[in-house]
C-alpha cells in the first residue's frame, strides 16, 4: 500500500465516487436497470470505506507518540508486576482524569500473541470500530423499512480524514472510536428492553467507563432510557451497579486535578456558542486561522451546524415523550445523541471559553472532530426516521446529506492528506533526534522538550526499557551517520544543489494562543530525485528535517490529476529549532555507491536567533 504515500490517488477516487454517484442517479430512473442500481449502491458505499483504509494503512507507522509511551510504560510495568493488587493499580492507573484500563488490555494481549506492542496494528484495530459504528446506525434505518439507498451518504460522513489526528494517532485511534462504538452497543442494548439487552447494554457501559472518562455518560444515558421505558426495577440496579463503578472509578488510588480556569458558567453566551461549535466540528477546516478578531466562515458554520443539531435533539426529544411505544430504533438513537452530545458538553465544562469561539480558531483539536463527525451521521439517520413517511422529503433529505456529506469527504483528503503524511515522516526522524538530542520531532514547542513534562531521566529510562523489552523499537527507521558525521559522510563536495531553495518567515498562532514566528523551508526539484531531507548543518547541530512533496492548488490538481508537485518543503515554529547560523543541504537516497544517503549543499545559509 505504499505506493498511495507518494501519490494518494485522489484524482482516481474522486472520480471513481463521481462516475460511481452518476450511474446510480441515472439508474433511479429505469426499472430495467434495478440489478445494477444495487451493484452501483453496494459500490458508493465500499469505495469510501475502503479507501480510507488505504490510506490509513499507507500513511501509519509503528512509532509511538506523546501519550503512547505512557501505556507502553503501564504494560512493561504489569508485566513485571509482583502482586495482584499492584497489577490491579497498573491496569487502571489514571491518566488525566481517564482510567485506560481497555486500551492496556488491548496492547496486553498483542505483547502476548506477538510478545510486542506495534502501533500500526494497534491504529488500525482502533478504527475497524468505526464499522461497528456504521453497522448500527444502519440497523436502526433498517429496523424501520427505509431503503437502505438512504444510507449511502453516511459512509461519506464516518470515513473521511476530518478527524485525522485521531486516525492516525496510537493512543486515541484505540480510544475514542472503540468509545463511541461502546457506548453506542451500550445504548442500543438497552434500547432492546429485554433483559439481554440490559446485559448488553450493562457490559459496553463498564467498558466505556474504563475506556475513557466521558465513558461516564453512558451510565446517564443508560438510565434515562430506563426511565423513559418506565422499567423502574432494572433502573434500580442500573443504578446501584453504576454506583459501585463511580465509586471504584474516583476512590481507587484516584487523585483529583483542580482547575485554576474560570467555570463556565462565567460566560454563559461565550460556552454556549462553544458547545454549539463543538456539536457542528465536523464542518471546521484544516485550514490555517490567523490570530486576528473576526469570524471565520467555517466556525460560524460550525456553530449554525450545531444549533441545527439540537434542534434535530429537541424534535426527537418530544417524539419520545409524546409518541405511543418509541421503537427500539428510537430509543437507540436517542441514546447515541445523549451520548455525543454529553461529550461535547463535558468538554465545555473541563475547558470552558472566555472569549468568542472564533478567535484564533484553534480551540477545536482535530482528535475530537470524530465525536462532531458521528454525531452529523447519528443526526442524519434521526432526520430520515422523522421524514420516512414521505418520499419527497426523504429525497429531499437524501440529496442535502449526499451533496453535503460528499463535499465533505473529498475536502478532508484534500487539505489533509499532507497532515498526515507530514506525520508519518516525521515519526521516522523521531530515532534520530532523541539518539542525537534527546528531543522529539513530534513533541514539545521549544527544540529540547521532551514528553513526561520535561522530566530529567523518565523519558531516556522508558525508552531504554521499553527498546530493550523489545516492546517498540524507536531506531527502526534510523539510517542516518550521527549528527557529527552527517556531512562529512553523506556530502558531495563537487557541485551545488541544481534545484533552488529559500526560506520564508510568517506569524501564526501557536499553542498558546499567540503569535509566533513560523519557518518555511521550501525547494523545487532538481534534474535528479526529488529530495527527502533538508540538512540544516551548523558548528553544534545538523538538523535533519522531511522535505515533504507539496500538494498542488485545486486548479493544478484537475489539470495535472495529481495530488503532489515536485516542489518539497517543510514547516515548524521558529522556537523548536536552536539558534544558530546554519549551512542548508538537500539529502535524497544515493542510488549508487554503498552510502545510503547523498547530500548536496544548497549555496544558501539561514541565521535563526
Amino acid at each position: 500500500m505504499k505506493i498511495f504515500l507518494d501519490n494518494p490517488c485522489l484524482f482516481e477516487y474522486f472520480g471513481l465516487v463521481l462516475v460511481l454517484l452518476l450511474l446510480f442517479l441515472i439508474s433511479c430512473f429505469f426499472k430495467e436497470l434495478l440489478v445494477l442500481k444495487k451493484w452501483l449502491g453496494l459500490g458508493l458505499v465500499v469505495v469510501p470505506i475502503v479507501y480510507f483504509y488505504i490510506i490509513l494503512e499507507s500513511h501509519i507507522i509503528n512509532i509511538p507518540f506523546t501519550d503512547d509511551y505512557n501505556l507502553l510504560e503501564t504494560v512493561h510495568n504489569f508485566r513485571n508486576s509482583n502482586s495482584f493488587l499492584d497489577s490491579v493499580k497498573i491496569l487502571f492507573e489514571q491518566v488525566n482524569q481517564h482510567r485506560f484500563a481497555f486500551e492496556r488490555i488491548v496492547m496486553l494481549i498483542m505483547v502476548f500473541l506477538t510478545g510486542t506492542v506495534n502501533i500500526k496494528i494497534q491504529i488500525l484495530i482502533g478504527n475497524l470500530f468505526m464499522l461497528g459504528i456504521l453497522y448500527l446506525l444502519f440497523l436502526a434505518l433498517k429496523r424501520e423499512r427505509i431503503s437502505w439507498y438512504y444510507f449511502i451518504p453516511v459512509p461519506y460522513m464516518l470515513f473521511n480524514l476530518a478527524y485525522f489526528e485521531n486516525a492516525y494517532w496510537g493512543i486515541a485511534a484505540i480510544q475514542n472510536t472503540p468509545l463511541i462504538f461502546f457506548s453506542f452497543l451500550s445504548a442500543y442494548g438497552v434500547a432492546r428492553q429485554d433483559r439481554k439487552g440490559w446485559y448488553i447494554g450493562l457490559s459496553f457501559a463498564l467498558i466505556a467507563t474504563f475506556t475513557s472518562g466521558s465513558g461516564l455518560l453512558t451510565w446517564i444515558v443508560g438510565a434515562i432510557i430506563l426511565g423513559f421505558q418506565k422499567r423502574f426495577k432494572l433502573l434500580g440496579q442500573w443504578f446501584g451497579i453504576a454506583t459501585c463503578v463511580v465509586l471504584f472509578y474516583f476512590l481507587f488510588d484516584y487523585y483529583f486535578i483542580v482547575s485554576d480556569g474560570e467555570k463556565v458558567w462565567e460566560h454563559p453566551v461565550f460556552n454556549t456558542v462553544f458547545i454549539l461549535g463543538f456539536w457542528g466540528n465536523a464542518l471546521y477546516l484544516d485550514i490555517p486561522h490567523p490570530l486576528v478578531p473576526v469570524f471565520y466562515e467555517d466556525l460560524v458554520w460550525c456553530v449554525i451546524l450545531g444549533a441545527g443539531i439540537a434542534l434535530v435533539f429537541f424534535v426527537w426529544f418530544l417524539k419520545i415523550w409524546l409518541g405511543k411505544n418509541p421503537t427500539r430504533s428510537y430509543w437507540f438513537l436517542w441514546g447515541a445523541l445523549m451520548f455525543s452530545m454529553g461529550t461535547g458538553a463535558m468538554f465545555v465544562v473541563s475547558r470552558p471559553l472566555a472569549n468568542y469561539l472564533m478567535y484564533g480558531g484553534n480551540v477545536l483539536s482535530r482528535r475530537y472532530m470524530i465525536f462532531g463527525v458521528v454525531l452529523v451521521a447519528t443526526a442524519y439517520v434521526c432526520i430520515l426516521l422523522l421524514s420516512k413517511n414521505s418520499k419527497k422529503l426523504k429525497n429531499v433529505v437524501a440529496v442535502l446529506g449526499m451533496t453535503g456529506f460528499l463535499a465533505l469527504n473529498f475536502t478532508s483528503y484534500f487539505t489533509s492528506t499532507i497532515h498526515v503524511r507530514k506525520m508519518y515522516e516525521d515519526l521516522r526522524i523521531d530515532g534520530f533526534f532523541w539518539k542525537n538530542y534527546e528531543t522529539f520531532l513530534t513533541t514539545g514547542e521549544e527544540f529540547e522538550d521532551v514528553p513526561f513534562w520535561n522530566h530529567p531521566t523518565r523519558m531516556a529510562n522508558l525508552i531504554d526499557t521499553i527498546q530493550a523489552a523489545g516492546l517498540s523499537d524507536l531506531y527502526q527507521f534510523n539510517t542516518f551517520p550521527g549528527h557529527q558525521n552527517i556531512i562529512a559522510e553523506t556530502g558531495v563536495k563537487d557541485h551545488l544543489f541544481d534545484g533552488a531553495f529559500e526560506m520564508k518567515i510568517e506569524y501564526r498562532n501557536a499553542g498558546d494562543n499567540l503569535p509566533a514566528k513560523y519557518l518555511i523551508f521550501r525547494a523545487t526539484k532538481g534534474k535528479k530525485e526529488s529530495p527527502r531531507y533538508f540538512v540544516l548543518a551548523s558548528e553544534d547541530h545538523n538538523l535533519v528535517l522531511p522535505a515533504l512533496p507539496v500538494p498542488y492548488s485545486v486548479t493544478d490538481f484537475l489539470r495535472k490529476k495529481t495530488y503532489y508537485s515536485d516542489d518539497v518543503q517543510y514547516a515548524l515554529f521558529r522556537q523548536k529549532l536552536p539558534a544558530g547560523k546554519y549551512d542548508v543541504w538537500m539529502m535524497s537516497e544515493n542510488t549508487s555507491g554503498p552510502q545510503k544517503w547523498r547530500s548536496e549543499f544548497t549555496g544558501k545559509k539561514v541565521f535563526l536567533f
